[in-house]
């Protein structure tokens, strides 16, 4: 059996080499015959699929190399938009800042007598019973307990209530603890602008004192009158947004909506000293 099979794979192999031979001369003789026309018959499928194949796997390489290319284009053109956002909030913040020095300069040339010192505030109290925060300027830098608190456009935020040497707390305006003498700017009118819990939970504070019915108005403005020497006069408190009238009907009371935002505040000023012309008004 052996030498059967050994047999039939020797005349196998010899007629692939004849058929071989047989191809190879019909094609380098130019003239075709039937071994060449069975090779080409069975070869010319798989030519074309090995050529589409080729064509196909040049075609991923070519979308491959503009896939990366759009790629590295996208990452640059995400890098040049972040830039530029970083940019325009560079140019906001300067120019945010410049109408500050700006106000504050003008703040500055109307009140001359004004001794005033900037600071960040470093932290809000964490109580709901208080309106309280702490800065970073204390004794060492000539604050002192007493000392009022203002933005830049000359609005109340409050006064300070204890100091470090490098750092000081500062009772906001609403704080229920709070308490100024006031005055309404339309009509003149004195009062007290004091915060009061139930309102400091609105961010309002109250204007009481008013002996006189429907002697306030919506919009009216609120101003410091300088009484008590803690606040000079002509800041502004805030707005009129509310009056109602006092338990028993004896007069009636404002509720003041505060011109400084105390929510949006970074940096405020204190006011170290200031002259006769922020005492008490006549």
């Amino acid at each position: 059996m052996g030498k059967v099979l050994k047999t039939a794979g020797i005349v196998i192999l010899a007629a692939l080499v004849l058929v071989l031979a047989f191809t190879a001369l019909g094609h380098f003789t130019g003239r075709p015959n039937f071994f060449t026309r069975t090779f080409q018959s069975v070869a010319a499928p798989l030519e074309k699929l090995f050529d589409d194949g080729a064509e196909r796997v040049q075609a991923f390489q070519a979308y491959m190399r503009d896939y990366d290319a759009l790629k590295a284009e996208n990452e640059a053109l995400k890098a040049r938009i972040a830039e530029m956002e970083a940019e325009v909030r560079q140019s906001q913040g300067a120019n945010a800042e410049n109408d500050r020095l700006r106000t504050l300069l003008e703040l500055k040339r109307s009140h001359t007598d004004y001794v005033l010192l900037d600071a960040s505030i470093i932290s809000w109290g964490s109580s709901n019973w208080s309106s309280t925060f702490d800065l970073d300027k204390g004794s060492f830098s000539g604050v002192q307990t007493g000392d009022c608190v203002i933005t830049e456009n000359g609005f109340v935020v409050g006064v300070v209530t204890e100091t470090g040497l490098y750092s000081c707390s500062v009772r906001t305006l609403i704080d229920p603890q709070a308490a100024m003498g006031a005055t309404v700017h339309s009509t003149g009118l004195s009062a007290v602008a004091e915060g009061d819990f139930s309102l400091m939970t609105e961010g309002k504070l109250k204007l009481t004192y008013v002996f006189e019915n429907n002697a306030l108005e919506l919009g009216d403005t609120v101003l410091t009158s300088g009484a008590g020497g803690v606040y000079p006069a002509g800041l502004v408190i805030g707005k009129i947004t509310d009056t109602a009238a006092e338990d028993g009907g004896y007069g009636q009371y404002g509720v003041v909506t505060p011109a400084a935002e105390l929510s949006g505040l970074g940096q405020v000023f204190l006011i170290l000293d200031y002259g006769e012309a922020g005492r008490e008004e006549g």
